[in-house]
């Protein structure tokens, strides 16, 4: 360790950490989510140390971390403005310190107050043991589980200014205790806050303390953080409309409708009195990630529960997939995550927003069980602080539409690791979204960082044998079925390249290599040719393509990056080897699934991932184009992929000439398309194509996300071949790039699309902002861009006419070398004006 050791609450194994009320296993979501109390545990664990600043002092640093989340503060004061503490990694192996200077929080007379307070968190709390037990198990094995495994480690560091230091590090002289405002609280069910208690952080004396002892269970090194920290990224939003019930009428449902007391639009519309009986729905009008921040007034021992959704019923009807009145909020979604605040009275107006928790949402349901006078109840987006570095929108307001529902899911998700959603009993850091979105995510913020930190996560969580889990950082290490499956484990070998393709830093790669050599040691000797285990499948796809079939072609693709790695880091007997092992699994591949020239397997996605991976060639190759545009062709110009097919679908189109099949697909408004969950109401992506429509309701209970990014990954599609933005491997993170713009030029238009007659997107690179935009002006295509200094592009500028020349910022030029309709030249730092 870096610091100090962990100290724990002595008394800590005997805190009552069960959910007594949830049914065992898979039957978890039966229970009655709405009248399940949040179960009060006596408060956090809490820890404090009074130490003495001189008043000659130059400086006073805290170095601090923890087992669970935490919160720290000095006096009274908050530490920082870090959310969710230490963040989420590998509990066994690493936990991130925080280091802050506390100076200014310090006083030179009398004693210092440090308070910290420890919620069970991604490291003890039911989000540690994901196999949907009824239990809120620690995550390693010697921890029990009545134990909360809270733990915390810090050292204080005061210099003076002749330069003398005194370390307060924690030991046994510490104290800890149970106690606080925060009864409980929860990554997947929320947090209990009774205002009735004396606030631990004003008033630390008003508690019983006992010395802390030395944790013994604790085995990770402490380490600086890597990436970006968990922030409240926007505060104050407000809702668009509340609504004001009490109970339901009949409808002729087996739910009814709500009794409407009163429905109001616009800024401030959740002000008001909500009286017992009655209850508040309100919008904010998208779905993000967040929490609830409210000021009230209630009479003392009044409880305000505070529910999240993503939906409201829209019916009554139990057939359409509804679990209340129609008006109501629907939750039953979230399966056994009670997804909660529950607020009790002083009878004091008051301010609370949560502190150990965050939520996914777009409704809040409000119910008091006293008259409760709302001053205002607003949202505080959180995540991981990344940078915005790419924006696109195009001609079309429903694809403007879809742009905003991908970010929205990437930001929602983007929490300390990537989870696959943000609301119910999951938000797990799910290795297949993950490779599937992480080029896409890579255009719109700078996500070197965050993945980085992620892939620690991967190269913690693998196992000895080489091995990469489901999820990461592992939520069930000694299940040894939730490793190495085909697309997903694959994600330790993908997202490292892409990052490296997108940012130009070879580190990542360097810090991986022997990870990913180990991986693709343990895939060929557990399974030869065959690649990685056959597990997921193409994940909700509307037609079946065979999970070896992925696997082998995933195993191909980890061969092509392998070479290209090996190559880039100057060992080219293993670039030999991986040359070798592309060659056999794709005569494997070939051996398998093609006979007497006709492909066995006619999917989308059997198409797709062939091509997508280079593993055909000559006729095999065009005839496979020929079938998958066929397949879609005869599909309607729908798509019927999953997540993997869906994350390789428009690029590989593109790649392969069916440039008009890819905008036919994006355009495409029935279902199954991206634009269909958009006319349904989408504000972020969804799980599946059909989580819910205006025409049966909604979709399954047990896997219904209405935040999943995963389907987000054609934006990759939209920067790099709609607006032409794309890298260059040779010139990996735009030393140079391609500006390769592929406009809407389709003769032939499915029924009710329009084409789309204009694009402006914009991406900073390392390198700097570059800049597209085309458009059509009195019949020529008109491509504005920008190069930035110290690089240069590639043009592939299209000839949409009989025309052999161009013309750039007034200037004809026609001595460039015409390619498949394209005109190829370089053009150096600036800002140009393309013509044709």
């Amino acid at each position: 360790m870096k610091f100090g050791r962990f100290i724990m609450n002595s008394d800590c194994a005997t805190v009552d950490n069960s959910f007594s009320w949830l049914e065992k296993r898979w039957g978890y979501w039966k229970f009655d989510r709405r009248a399940a109390d949040l179960y009060d545990r006596g408060g956090l664990v809490a820890f404090r140390d009074k130490f003495v600043v001189p008043e000659n002092v130059k400086s006073v640093k805290l170095t601090v971390t923890a087992l669970g989340v935490f919160e720290v503060y000095i006096n009274g004061k908050r530490i920082g403005n870090d959310e969710m503490k230490p963040g989420w990694t590998d509990y066994r192996f690493r936990v991130f310190e925080f280091d802050y200077d506390i100076t200014d929080l310090c006083r030179t007379s009398g004693e210092n107050n440090l308070v910290a307070c420890v919620a069970p968190g991604w490291y003890a709390g039911r989000i540690a043991n994901a196999t949907y037990s009824n239990k809120g198990a620690a995550l390693r094995a010697d921890v029990t589980a009545t134990d909360n495994g809270a733990a915390f480690c810090a050292e204080i560091t005061v210099t003076d200014n002749d330069g003398h230091t005194t370390v307060f590090a924690t030991d046994e002289s510490w104290e800890t205790t149970f106690g606080g405002r925060v009864r409980t609280s929860e990554v997947w069910d929320g947090e209990l806050f009774d205002a009735r208690e004396n606030d631990i952080f004003k008033n630390p004396d008003s508690y019983e303390w006992k010395h802390a002892s030395f944790c013994d269970y604790a085995t990770c090194s402490i380490v600086p953080h890597v990436g970006e920290t968990v922030k409240i990224k926007r505060k104050d939003l407000s809702p668009v409309s509340a609504v004001v019930y009490n109970g339901s009428n009949d409808n002729g449902t087996d739910f009814g409708e709500i009794n409407l007391v009163s429905k109001r639009l616009g800024k401030g519309c959740e002000r008001g009195t909500v009286k017992a009986g009655e209850k508040l729905v309100i919008d904010f009008g998208v779905e993000f990630t967040a929490r609830p921040r409210f000021k009230l007034y209630a009479p003392k021992d009044t409880k305000v529960r505070v529910y999240c959704g993503e939906m409201l019923n829209d019916s009554g009807l139990i057939s359409r997939g509804n679990d209340g009145p129609k008006g109501s909020l629907y939750i039953d979604n979230y399966r056994s995550a009670l997804s909660r605040i529950e607020y009790i009275s002083n009878g004091e107006v008051a301010e609370y927003s949560p502190a150990y928790t965050f939520f996914g949402y777009r409704y809040l349901e409000i119910v008091p069980d006293n008259d409760v006078e709302i001053l205002y109840i607003v949202s505080d987006i959180i995540g991981s602080d990344l940078k915005r570095t790419g924006k696109i929108e195009t001609s079309n307001a429903e694809v403007n539409k879809l742009i905003d529902n991908i970010y929205r899911g990437l930001e929602s998700n983007y929490l300390s690791v990537p989870s696959d959603c943000p609301q119910r009993d999951e938000r797990l850091g799910w290795t297949g979204d993950t490779q599937i979105f992480c080029g896409a995510a890579a255009y719109f913020v700078n996500a070197y960082g965050f993945l980085s930190k992620w892939m620690g996560d991967m190269r913690d969580s693998q196992l000895e044998s080489g091995s990469y889990p489901f999820v990461a950082p592992t939520t069930f290490p000694e299940n040894k079925k939730s490793y190495s499956a085909g697309a997903w484990a694959d994600a330790g070998v993908i997202v490292p390249y892409k990052m490296w393709l997108m940012y130009g830093d070879k580190s990542i790669l360097e810090d991986n290599y022997a990870s990913m050599e180990k991986y693709m040691d343990y895939v060929y000797t557990t399974n030869g040719l065959e690649g990685p285990m056959p597990h997921f499948g193409d994940w909700l796809a509307y037609e079946d393509t065979p999970k070896n079939y992925i696997s082998i072609c995933y195993f191909s693709y980890d061969a092509t990056i392998m070479e290209k790695v090996s190559n880039l880091l100057s060992k080219p007997e293993r670039a030999e080897y991986y040359a070798k092992l592309r060659a056999d699994v794709n005569g494997y591949y070939i051996n398998q699934f093609v006979e007497n020239g006709e492909f066995k397997v006619k999917s989308q996605t059997a198409y797709i991932l062939p091509l997508a991976f280079d593993m055909l060639e000559g006729e095999l190759k065009e005839k496979a184009v020929a079938e998958l545009k066929a397949r879609i062709v005869d599909n309607d110009y729908t798509l019927a992929t999953g997540f993997v097919g869906t994350g390789l679908l428009n690029q590989t189109l593109s790649k392969v000439g069916l440039d008009d099949e890819a905008y036919s697909l994006l355009l495409q408004t029935r279902d199954p398309s991206w634009l269909y969950s958009v006319r349904q109401g989408a504000t972020t992506v969804w799980e599946r194509w059909n989580s819910y429509t205006l025409e049966n309701g909604f979709g399954a209970v047990s896997m219904n996300s209405f935040n999943h990014y995963a389907y987000g990954a054609v934006a990759e599609w939209m920067f790099a071949s709609i607006a032409g933005i794309k890298p260059i491997e040779e010139y990996a993170g735009f030393e140079k790039f391609m500006l390769a713009p592929i406009p809407d030029t389709r003769e032939s238009i499915p029924e009710g699309q329009e084409r789309i007659t204009s694009v402006k997107a914009e991406f900073e690179s390392k390198m700097g902002l570059v800049k597209a935009a085309w458009c059509y002006e009195n019949d020529e295509f008109v491509y504005s861009v920008t190069v930035p200094e110290n690089t240069e592009a590639t043009v592939f500028f299209p000839l949409l006419s009989d025309k052999k020349s161009v013309n750039i910022n007034g200037l004809d030029f026609a001595e460039f070398n015409i390619e498949n309709g394209k005109m190829i030249f370089n053009l150096g730092a600036g800002e140009y004006v393309i013509k044709s």
